[in-house]
């Protein structure tokens, strides 16, 4: 049940639970425009490649929206209003096996056309740059063949959810989002976005145990120095800060989680320019509420330099709607003083400003 509260007259209020149906809302029309037009709905940012997406050899059938991920995977998202039915993950498995060949070039002509009809214009240069600058892993040169899959639905029934967690047992990546509308006034709908697979406050622990058998075994060289620096630099940094940090992946970026949605410290590998970022994201939905962390912090930002004696660079338009400030690091020949400088720099980044973060309303 979701509630509002008065704050002058120290109410709760129920909101009633409705159904897309009964709103008029529907998948094409309304829930496949939120998806493009807000992605971060299904609880992160993506990068939209095309929608009713048909290209697939020998059938007629189209999936709901096809995106690319931070990390550089493709993902198949497909989309149910009230009820999941009984076979949409067998739908969209079907969708992600049409899509496993899809190469960098089909993506980027297919972003192209999809720009073209939503009235945009971009070159195929500008796209594959702004691919580029979308994705955060250093590695990424071409897709994969393993998409990734987002069902979208207000109830799943428990044939889709068991087939769902099956499925991830054979690292199959592949998630569950509710979309729950509520009544807040006869012109204005709440809605509730919550993934239910995996579940997010296990979600960390429920990815380690599905990749157990293969974290090791399938990793690139890349991935194995990558997973190797983190592990070390959670150990220094848990030890001099007194902080548990989550568990590392073979990935080319480490967060540092403050419990507060879309703010977090990270450090982050440049492929590009050979440096190791020590930085601080606002991730939220809002470029408007990301702006305002940011600019509240900007006051600070001298005193901070001066501790630690580096420029600090803030990005305050950052993709299309995230901030961040960073201190980049020359990554060099020697991994212990990049250890060391990374993690003296973090923490005090992370003691001085999260204070801050914790005080803003």
């Amino acid at each position: 049940m979701l509630f509002t509260y008065n704050l002058k007259d120290k109410l709760f209020n129920p909101l009633e639970e409705s159904s897309f149906k009964s709103l008029d809302i529907f998948e094409r029309r309304d829930l496949e425009r939120w998806v493009e037009e807000y992605p971060e709905i299904v609880g992160e940012q993506l990068l939209i490649i095309s929608t009713e997406y048909d290209k697939f050899d020998k059938t007629n059938e189209r999936l709901d929206v096809l995106a690319l991920d931070r990390s550089g995977k493709l993902v198949v998202i497909e989309l149910k209003r009230d009820d999941s039915g009984k076979n949409v993950e067998l739908q969209a498995l079907k969708y992600a096996a049409y899509c496993s060949t899809l190469t960098i070039d089909d993506v980027i002509k297919e972003r192209s056309l999809y720009l073209t009809k939503k009235g945009g214009n971009k070159s195929l240069e500008e796209i594959k740059n702004e691919i580029d600058d979308f994705v955060e892993n250093q590695d990424f040169e071409q897709i994969d063949d393993k998409p990734r899959i987002i069902l979208i639905s207000k109830e799943f029934r428990a044939e889709v959810t068991t087939s769902v967690l099956w499925l991830r047992t054979f690292l199959v990546d592949i998630s569950c989002v509710k979309l729950t509308p509520y009544i807040i006034n006869e012109s204005v709908v709440g809605v509730s976005s919550n993934k239910i697979i995996p579940l997010p406050d296990a979600e960390d622990y429920q990815i380690q145990v599905e990749r157990k058998e293969s974290k090791t075994k399938n990793l690139t060289k890349t991935q194995k120095e990558h997973l190797q620096f983190w592990k070390k630099l959670k150990l220094r940094f848990e030890e001099e800060v007194g902080v548990d940090l989550t568990t590392p992946h073979p990935i080319n970026y480490y967060q540092i989680l403050i419990g507060r949605g879309g703010v977090h410290f990270e450090w982050l590998f440049h492929k590009k320019k050979n440096k190791l970022g020590v930085e601080l994201h606002f991730e939220k939905s809002n470029k408007d509420a990301n702006l305002k962390i940011l600019n509240n912090l900007t006051p600070y930002l001298p005193e901070l330099k001066k501790k630690i004696n580096k420029d600090i660079l803030t990005m305050p338009d950052w993709g299309k709607k995230w901030s961040r400030l960073t201190v980049l690091l020359e990554i060099g020949d020697n991994e212990d003083v990049l250890i060391s400088d990374s993690v003296n720099i973090m923490k005090e980044l992370y003691l001085f400003l999260k204070p801050k973060i914790d005080s803003l309303k």
